[in-house]
Formats: C-alpha cells, sequence, structure tokens
C-alpha cells in the first residue's frame, strides 16, 4: 500500500545512500525478487486505480517505461501485474537490464505474454496511451540526461504536456534525489511512488514542480526505515511545532502575547515593514511597532490603525520581546546603523531579513556580531541573498539547497530559512523542508509578511526553530488557501496573504473554534 505525502504529516526523509542500505537489510531478510515483486505491485495497484474506463477494460493502453537498472524492473512487474488484470499494456525497454532483479522481471513479464520492446525512435500520438509509467532511471541517478534517454524524456514530457498522466517510479527521471536538481530533461509527473521512502529531492528545487503528488510504498520495511531515519532532515509539518504554538487564554491582555517592532523602510520602501508589521498582527502579537529609516514615512496606517509607527531612532528597542530589521532597510550608512542598534540588543530574538542580510555579506564585522550574539536568531535569505552571505554563486546555493542552509546556519549560529521553492529551514542541526505554498508567493512582499510572521511568534514565546518552521508552514499554507479561494496564483498579492495565515493559526491553535467551513485539509 501505498501513503500519500501530506503537508500535515512530518515524513523522514533518505539520502539514496540511506535507501540503499534500507534496500541491502530489507533483501538480506525476504526471498529472492520479493522487494521488487512488492513494488511493481505496488505501482500495478496504484495505477488501476487511478486508469479511466476505457483502459480498465483493456481499450486503451498503459505505456510503461524500462530503464537498465531496478526501476526497469518495477516496471516490468507492473506491465505483468496490469496484463493479468486486462489492461493493454506497451513497454519499452530503453536498454537491457543491467541488474539480476531486473532481468528477473523481464522473464516474469515475457513469461505472462507482455509486449516488450526497444523504445522507437519516432513518437506515436501523444494521446495514445492512458498513463505513461516512468521507470527509466531512480534514485542512483548523478548526470543530465542526454542522448536516446534525453530525447525519450523529452518526448514524454511533451505527451504530459498535452495531457497524458504521467507517473514515475521512485522519482522522475533526470531529477537528482538528494537536492531537487535537474541539470538537463526531466520527466513530468502528476505522481510519484517513492519506494520504501522519499528522498529530498522530490520536495525542494525543481522536485516541487515535476514531481506532482508524492505517495511512499515501505513494501514492508517499515521497521528498517525507522532504524535508518536518522539523517536528520524531515519534512516540515504541524508535529514539528504544535506543541510551541501560543495558546490564547480568557485570562490574558495584550501584554500577554509579546511586543514586535519591525526595522526598516527607507525611502521609497515603507510599505515593507507595513506588510511584516501588519502580518505581525494577524499573527498575534500584542503589540507591534514599525521604526522607520526614511524621514517621510507615515504617521499611522489607515488600513490597520492598531500599528504604532516611529521613526527607527525613537524606539525602545529593549523593551521589545521580537524585533524584526530589514524589510525595505537600504543599505545606507542610516539602515547600517539601524541594523547595529538591532544587533546590540543581546537577548532579544531577532529576525534577520532583506536588506539587512545584504549589509551583513558586505560589512564583516556586523556578520560578527550575529555569530556572538547570545539570544536566538532566524536568517530568512532567498537563494541571491544566501549566496551574498556565502561568498558565492546562486548556483552553488541552488545545486545543494540542504548544504546550503546548513552551512549558513553553522556560519551564523542561527537558524537559517533558505526561502524558495521547498524552503528548507536549518537550525545547525537538524533540517526540514517545507512542502505549503505555491507559485502565488512568487511575488513582492511575501518574504516580508514571512518575518512579520516569524517576530510574531518569536514575541509571543515560541522558540527559534518551531517559530520559523510554523510560520513558513503557516505561510505556505495560506497562499493554498488563497488559490484555492481564487486569488492566484498568478495576481496573487502579499497583503491577500494575511487573513489566510489567521485562518490557518487559529486552525492549528484550536480547530473546535474555526467554522467547519474554513476548515480545509491542504495537501502538499
Amino acid at each position: 500500500m501505498s501513503v500519500a505525502v501530506r503537508s500535515t504529516i512530518a515524513l523522514d526523509l533518505h539520502s539514496p545512500a540511506a535507501l540503499r542500505r534500507i534496500e541491502r537489510d530489507a533483501a538480506a531478510r525476504l526471498a529472492p525478487h520479493t522487494l521488487m515483486a512488492r513494488a511493481g505491485a505496488a505501482v500495478a495497484h496504484w495505477l488501476y486505480g487511478h486508469l479511466p474506463a476505457l483502459a480498465s477494460a483493456g481499450r486503451q493502453p498503459v505505456l510503461l517505461l524500462a530503464g537498465p537498472g531496478n526501476n526497469g524492473g518495477d516496471a516490468y512487474v507492473a506491465a505483468r501485474e496490469l496484463h493479468r488484470r486486462g489492461v493493454l499494456v506497451d513497454v519499452w525497454q530503453l536498454a537491457p537490464p543491467a541488474t539480476d532483479d531486473a532481468r528477473w522481471a523481464l522473464g516474469e513479464a515475457l513469461a505472462a505474454g507482455v509486449p516488450v520492446r526497444r523504445s522507437p525512435d519516432t513518437w506515436p500520438q501523444p494521446n495514445a496511451y492512458a498513463w505513461i509509467v516512468d521507470g527509466l532511471f531512480g534514485i542512483g541517478l548523478s548526470r543530465p540526461l542526454d542522448g536516446a534517454a534525453g530525447a525519450l524524456v523529452e518526448n514524454i514530457v511533451y505527451a504530459h504536456a498535452c495531457g497524458t498522466p504521467v507517473l514515475a517510479i521512485d522519482i522522475p527521471s533526470g531529477l537528482m534525489a538528494a537536492t531537487g536538481l535537474a541539470a538537463g530533461p526531466v520527466i513530468h509527473a502528476n505522481a510519484t511512488i517513492a519506494m520504501l521512502g522519499a528522498c529530498p529531492g522530490l520536495f525542494t528545487g525543481v522536485g516541487r514542480d515535476v514531481a506532482g503528488e508524492v505517495f511512499v510504498a515501505a513494501l514492508g520495511t517499515e521497521d528498517l526505515t525507522a532504524t535508518h531515519a536518522g539523517g536528520g532532515v524531515a519534512t516540515n509539518a504541524p508535529s514539528a511545532f504544535i506543541e510551541h504554538l501560543p495558546r490564547r487564554h480568557h485570562a490574558s491582555h495584550k501584554g500577554s502575547y509579546g511586543s514586535l517592532t519591525v526595522l526598516g523602510g527607507h525611502a521609497g520602501m515603507v510599505g515593507a515593514p507595513m506588510l511584516s508589521a501588519r502580518s505581525g498582527l494577524m499573527t498575534g502579537a500584542g503589540r507591534v511597532y514599525v521604526g522607520f529609516i526614511a524621514n517621510d514615512a507615515p504617521a499611522w496606517d489607515p488600513m490597520h490603525p492598531e500599528l504604532m509607527l516611529r521613526h527607527a531612532e525613537d524606539l525602545d528597542l529593549a523593551s521589545m520581546q521580537a524585533v524584526g530589521v530589514g524589510p525595505g532597510l537600504g543599505t545606507s550608512d542610516a539602515s547600517a546603523a539601524c541594523l547595529s542598534r538591532a544587533l546590540a540588543l543581546d537577548d532579544t530574538p531577532l529576525v534577520i531579513d532583506a536588506d539587512a542580510l545584504n549589509l551583513l555579506a558586505a560589512e564583516p564585522t556586523l556578520a560578527q556580531r550575529v555569530r556572538r550574539r547570545k539570544g536566538p536568531t532566524v536568517l530568512t535569505p532567498h537563494p541571491l541573498e544566501a549566496a551574498r552571505l556565502a561568498g558565492c554563486e546562486v548556483a552553488n546555493i541552488q545545486s545543494d539547497r540542504l548544504a546550503s542552509a546548513r552551512a549558513l546556519a553553522k556560519q551564523f549560529d542561527a537558524t537559517v530559512v533558505l526561502k524558495g521553492s521547498g524552503s528548507v529551514v536549518d537550525d545547525g542541526a537538524r533540517a526540514w523542508i517545507n512542502i505549503t505554498g505555491n507559485a502565488g508567493l512568487a511575488t513582492a512582499g511575501t518574504g516580508d509578511v514571512l518575518t512579520g510572521v516569524i517576530g510574531a511568534l518569536l514575541a509571543q514565546g515560541m522558540p527559534a526553530t518551531q517559530a520559523a518552521l510554523a510560520a513558513v508552514w503557516l505561510h505556505g499554507a495560506a497562499a493554498q488557501r488563497c488559490v484555492l479561494e481564487g486569488a492566484g496564483p498568478a495576481g496573487l498579492t502579499a497583503s491577500e496573504l494575511l487573513p489566510a495565515i489567521r485562518t490557518e493559526l487559529s486552525i492549528l491553535a484550536d480547530p473546535a473554534q474555526v467554522p467547519q467551513a474554513a476548515r480545509r485539509c491542504i495537501s502538499a
């Protein structure tokens, strides 16, 4: 049986090497070919339940693509099982089997009467098949696809774009399992069934776009996957932070939920800290202040008059329970002085974002002060800001997002949120990949909103790592809620996230108090 990976359920992720160890240990205690038989049967079972009526009645074929390794073997077994159920199958072999298990699976398929042929150079009509099953390459792939394999994958991508659904075995061929990088052609799948366990690459980088909905088929090895779950990477889910989530009590007041200040807003950029401050209000901070760099900043916010607006130098930062610095901050001398004041708060929880990160990259003395802080620090770089902090190119950051986040967390002794497709949260010891969110977040101001959410949760007493995890989960879930309700993804604005964040937070904190109509089960 395969289990869907949902945004509300945490899942330990495994490196390709760890999955190989699980596979080896499982094979040692099972009869030969058992794992492959189970994997192929899992593919066939899932696919049979998703076939259109014509295909399940044997009137429209399913195409299965078989590579030389064990993924190809899984495809042969799946083809045999579908054939036995009366489904028309067509198996294209990219190359002869190269493993004992795959050779066994091919023999079983041929003995059952499954038609197997070499993959043709020409492609039939893209809508000729009910489904295409990708069994070409698995988690061991470490190079871009080219030649015949690359051409075949490009044909599958075209068929998928024309409406033919695709199921990937283990991982879409062409996607790097550990990193989510695809340097060449890559299969675009509607769904992926990960055998034994899932790799990080399915949930970050290009993986978010090409893997579709991810299912895990443990194949009866749950005890082994638990034993090998020590890699320190998991999907982010409420179970990672919910015990630290602030609770609201009748016997409380605004002071019970902390004071947050957002520092930023150079001339022409005052909207950024306003967005952060508004999101801080919507996330439950008791009092929220904005400290502007610009001298001609607004005196009040007509949309949220609850906010208290000041010039940055006029705020008593020492009285705050959390400070966010960076949205619209600029990189002038006044900006650097403002950041320096925030870093002087040795014990106060601090969120550093946007131009404050650029100042850290440009001023080594400021970066050293971050490392020396006693209080919790959260850094929220996007890939370009991360590259500046690390002194490298953006491509280096994106080539291994997990390693990049870990390096920054250790460099600054901070919790790092590396934003992007599958945002990574890393505290220097453990990492989480966030699987909420959508392309609606690719618009100006959404990072400022995230800063305010983290700051508000810190102000209410959450530990830094759990505040970051909760914030990125809520931020992504809010974007999904907006799209479900018809706002976006194209044209979704950062401001529209705010009430959705409040709703998602309320559901997590006390679902019994939220109207049934507002409670949605949001999948990955």
